[in-house]
């Protein structure tokens, strides 16, 4: 006997006849007019609503809106029934779809692979699988495209071991012919995933480390900022001055010339003047003589004729010079004014400085080995004073011979350094850095072309730069503490008057060439008013200072 199912064309065919011809969609509450069209009873009333009441396809009068169409409606409920799977779950093959290997004439795709059947379903073939006692015990999955990949390849057996000691999954037959450590597959899973999640907090703490020390970082860069910016703003504000300075004195050099101009431009103006009222007088004297000499009347030419002695009074026209001498010596005064005044808007950058430089603090002592037999060291190695008489002491290539020297421990090769060195009430003293291979026996001769950088104060109340030849400085007050500062690879050595926060000197394109040691001499043998030590003191913020005071 023949099936009486339907086939897909005849399924196909039918369905046409089911669409509403005004939403293109399958009927819903159908309803048929009189005319016999079929519509969904919510198109049809809405077609009313903007049109007459007729049939929206042969334009046939209607009296009322038709019922619902009970039978049609079955027909239609019973076809969305027996409607095949949707587009959606059909097999095309597209990248992460996987078919299912149950279906046969119509391939959908798979909702679950089963790694014991090593089958992928689709939801019909799935729920067939799911409601078998035997199977419900399987591991079903999302849809894995090769399971192949999941079995093994020599027995053919679902890859349900794994073996530690080869770190691969292998079946029950692989392990009979191994004796090796094999675990299930689910505890090496759950052993290698609590690592992962191990791994995992431990990667997630460096990225909080990392994290935090971006905000460092960034905390840093901002303090950094700000320290720039108020740099800045000093800065900028000095050389503001500065720049007004320069302009003011520029302008006190040309106003002597503006001056002078106008008053030669006046002096000018003024003999112009003169000469053209001459120019006009002589004019109308010769048009007079003009008109005398064309008399052809004898009498009235002799009578007319003017005097000529009173011509010969005209002078000649007198030597035109002007004054342009100017006054030199008010240009220099200006200038000089100029130039004092911008050293003294300069010398307010000192404090800036001063702020920067105590970050490059050096921890220097002193080095016995090179310090004058007279000179007494502290056990500390931060003061050295006069001991008035030469001690035994051991000899020393390095040791200073006649001039009472000591050179620091820190042998500087590169970067910036600094210290400050306490000289109170001494009257004599000498501070600043030698290259290592500098002379030190005999009568030195302290200045940079000999390897020393110096600065020193004698006779109580003189200072100079021991460059060639020495330069005498002259200094407001007497310092108490000294700061030394080097940077070697710009090749500088400056002092600073610490408690003023004022400008000493520096030396600038030093050429060190080597390491270079800090330099001191406490004087020695010259003054019985100078028996106070020099101190390595501890460096202060210079910002704390100013708070404090």
């Amino acid at each position: 006997m023949a099936s009486a199912q339907e086939s897909p064309c005849e399924t196909t065919s039918l369905e046409k006849h089911l669409i509403c011809t005004i939403c293109m969609d399958p009927f819903v509450d159908p309803v048929t007019t009189s005319c016999g069209h079929s519509f969904c009873k919510k198109c049809l009333c809405c077609n009313f609503r903007y049109n007459d009441m007729v049939c929206p396809l042969c334009k046939h009068h209607l009296n009322r809106t038709p019922d619902v169409n009970i039978v049609l409606r079955s027909i239609v409920e019973q076809m969305k029934k027996k409607a095949p799977e949707k587009e959606d779950d059909e097999y095309t093959g597209a990248p992460g779809e996987v078919a299912c290997d149950i279906c046969t004439e119509r391939t959908l795709k798979a909702k679950k692979s089963c790694l014991v059947c090593l089958a992928s379903y689709c939801s019909n073939h799935l729920g067939k699988h799911s409601s078998t006692k035997r199977l419900k015990g399987h591991k079903l999955v999302q849809p894995v495209e090769n399971l192949d990949e999941r079995a093994c390849l020599q027995h053919g057996r679902p890859l349900e071991l794994y073996s530690r000691n080869k770190e691969r999954c292998i079946c029950v037959l692989c392990m009979k012919e191994d004796q090796e450590e094999v675990v299930p597959t689910e505890d090496e899973w759950n052993r290698k995933k609590a690592k992962l999640d191990n791994t995992k907090k431990e990667l997630q703490d460096k990225i909080k480390n990392r994290k935090t020390c971006k905000d460092e970082l960034n905390a840093s860069l901002k303090s950094c900022e700000d320290q720039l910016n108020n740099e800045w703003g000093d800065i900028e504000a000095v050389f503001t001055a500065v720049i007004a300075l320069v302009e003011e004195a520029y302008a006190k050099a040309l106003q002597p010339l503006k001056d002078r101009r106008q008053v030669v431009e006046k002096e000018a103006k003024d003999i112009e003047e003169k000469l053209e009222a001459e120019i006009l007088q002589l004019e109308k004297t010769i048009s007079e003589l003009d008109d005398i000499s064309a008399l052809e009347d004898h009498i009235l030419f002799l009578q007319t004729y003017p005097s000529l002695q009173d011509l010969e009074n005209i002078k000649d026209c007198p030597e035109v010079e002007l004054d342009t001498s100017l006054s030199f010596g008010t240009m220099r005064t200006t200038t000089a004014t100029m130039f004092e005044s911008i050293q003294q808007e300069l010398e307010k950058l000192t404090p800036t400085e001063l702020q920067r430089i105590p970050t490059f603090t050096e921890d220097v002592r002193l080095d016995p080995t090179t310090a004058h037999p007279c000179l007494v060291l502290s056990d500390d190695g931060k003061e050295v004073k006069d001991g008035g008489e030469d001690q035994e002491v051991p000899d020393s290539p390095e040791r200073f011979d006649m001039f009472g020297s000591v050179l620091g421990l820190n042998g500087l090769t590169s970067g910036k350094s600094y210290w400050e060195v306490e000289v109170r009430n001494k009257t004599g003293w000498d501070l600043g850095v030698t290259r290592g291979d500098a002379n030190r026996k005999g009568k030195l001769s302290l200045s940079p072309d000999n390897g020393y950088w110096v600065a020193v104060h004698y006779q109580d109340e003189k200072y100079a730069a021991m460059t060639v030849p020495p330069v005498r400085l002259f200094l407001k007050e007497k310092p108490v503490k000294v700061g030394v500062f080097v940077d070697y690879d710009e090749g500088l050595v400056s002092f600073y008057d610490v408690t003023s926060k004022s400008h000493i000197y520096s030396f600038t394109e030093c050429s060190f060439h080597d390491k270079i040691f800090p330099y001191f001499s406490p004087h020695v043998k010259q003054d019985e008013k100078n028996p106070d030590p020099l101190i390595i003191s501890s460096v202060k913020n210079c910002e704390q200072d100013m708070d404090m005071s």
